[in-house]
């Protein structure tokens, strides 16, 4: 497994759970750490994942992206 992190922003309406659910929703991924702060009306965050490979690493953030409310800085392939 290889960790890989992502930098997200999303809005107060979208919970905590509805981005982990997401995540975890995706095969041969899990979440290694999360930090969230809030900012006003949006919550700014820094996710650590571990995926089994680069492809289930690109199935998250494609899942990622297809939420409107969810924006992501541009990921870093490397991992970590």
């Amino acid at each position: 497994m290889k960790t890989y992190q992502l930098k997200l922003t999303y809005p107060e309406t979208l919970s905590v759970h509805h981005i982990t659910s997401l995540v975890e929703s995706v095969k041969g991924v899990r979440i290694q750490r999360l930090n969230i702060i809030g900012r006003g009306r949006e919550f700014v965050g820094v996710l650590v994942v571990e995926a089994a490979g680069l492809l289930h690493y690109d199935s998250l953030v494609e899942r990622l992206r297809s939420r409107q409310e969810v924006l992501l800085d541009e990921p870093e392939v490397v991992p970590l």
